[in-house]
C-alpha cells in the first residue's frame, strides 16, 4: 500500500516517540497516552484509513515499549486545544499555523518539539509556465490550477487566501483545481499546458529542480508564500508528568539517528524532530496575523 504525506504525521510521531524511547515507561507511567491529530490531517485520507495503516505499528509499539497508545480525531484546531486544555488528550499533533490559532485562544498550551523536513519552516509557491502569458494573479481567471494530493494545510491555506483576489473563493475562481498525485505531476502538467499553474511545497520543488534542472527551467515563480511554521507535538502542561515528556522528547530526537526512526519519517516527509526555536513565538504571531483563523463554528 501507497503511504505517504501528511495526515500520516500522527501515525510516525507515534511510532518514533514510542519505539524510539531509550527506555520502558515506569509502572505509574504505564497508561494509555492518547494522542489527538487536528483534523486537517485527514483532509485527502480519511481517518479509518489512517486505523487500518496504524495496526501493525501499534503491535509493534506494545511489545517494544510495554506503553499503550491511541491515535484519536482531535476535530479542528481550536477543538483539538479545548481538547488539551481538558485533559482529554495528553498530546495535540497540529500543522504549525494551526498551532498558532489554537495558542490564541489557549496560550497555556505548549510546544514540545518541531517535525522538520530539511528547513525549519515550510513554503508554498505559485507556478506558472515560464514562457506563457500569465503575469499576474488575475490573469489566472477561469484558468486551471494543480494541487497536488495530500498537500500540507500551508499549501491549502495559499491557494484559498493568496493566489485569488480578495474576497474571492478559489473553487469559483478557477475553472478546476486539479489533483494530480504528486507536485511532479502537477508541474509537468504546467509545462505541458494541461493546466495554467500549480501550487507546491518549497521542498517538492527543490526536489524537483535536483532531479529534472532541464523541466525546471521551463516553469516560473508567479508568486511565493510567507514562511509557515513547521507542524507541532503540543502539549498542556499538567497533564503528563514531566519524566514522561522527557522520554517522548528524547525519543524523538534520536530518531533520525536509527533506520527504522528514519523510514517512518521519510513517509511522513520529516527529516527529523527538532527542539522549538527560541523565536518560535514570533513565528506564530506573525504567521497568524498574515493568516487569521477562521471564525469559530
Amino acid at each position: 500500500m501507497w503511504v505517504k504525506g501528511s495526515a500520516l504525521l500522527g501515525m510516525c510521531v507515534l511510532l518514533v516517540v514510542l519505539a524510539g524511547s531509550p527506555s520502558r515507561a515506569s509502572e505509574d507511567e504505564a497508561h494509555q497516552v492518547r494522542i489527538g491529530l487536528v483534523s486537517s490531517l485527514f483532509r485527502d485520507t480519511s481517518e479509518a484509513l489512517m486505523q487500518i495503516i496504524m495496526r501493525p505499528f501499534k503491535s509493534l509499539l506494545e511489545k517494544q515499549t510495554g506503553m499503550k497508545g491511541q491515535l484519536v480525531s482531535g476535530g479542528d484546531a481550536q477543538h483539538l486545544g479545548q481538547r488539551l486544555k481538558q485533559g482529554e488528550v495528553h498530546l495535540g499533533i497540529f500543522h504549525g499555523v494551526e498551532y498558532a490559532w489554537a495558542k490564541s485562544r489557549f496560550p497555556q498550551l505548549k510546544p514540545l518539539l518541531i517535525a522538520v523536513n530539511k528547513q525549519p519552516f515550510l513554503r508554498a509557491h505559485l507556478l506558472v509556465r515560464a514562457e506563457g502569458a500569465i503575469q499576474g494573479i488575475d490573469d489566472l481567471k477561469g484558468r486551471t490550477i494543480d494541487l497536488p494530493t495530500l498537500s500540507r494545510e500551508h499549501c491549502w491555506l495559499f491557494l484559498e487566501r493568496r493566489c485569488v483576489p480578495v474576497g474571492q473563493k478559489a473553487d469559483k475562481f478557477f475553472a478546476r483545481i486539479n489533483r494530480p498525485r504528486d507536485a511532479a505531476y502537477a508541474i509537468e502538467n504546467v509545462i505541458e499546458g494541461t493546466s495554467h499553474a500549480a501550487v507546491v511545497d518549497d521542498a517538492d520543488l527543490a526536489a524537483y529542480r535536483t532531479q529534472s534542472p532541464e523541466s525546471f527551467a521551463k516553469i516560473r515563480l508567479l508568486k511565493q508564500s510567507e514562511p509557515f511554521p513547521c507542524a507541532v507535538i503540543a502539549y498542556q502542561p499538567g497533564t503528563l508528568s514531566d519524566s514522561l515528556l522527557a522520554q517522548f522528547r528524547t525519543g524523538m530526537l534520536a530518531a533520525k539517528n536509527s533506520k527504522q526512526g528514519q523510514r517512518m519519517m521519510q513517509m511522513c516527509r520529516i527529516t527529523s524532530f527538532e527542539e522549538v526555536p527560541e523565536d518560535f513565538d514570533k513565528t506564530l504571531e506573525d504567521i497568524a496575523k498574515a493568516y487569521p483563523p477562521p471564525p469559530l463554528k
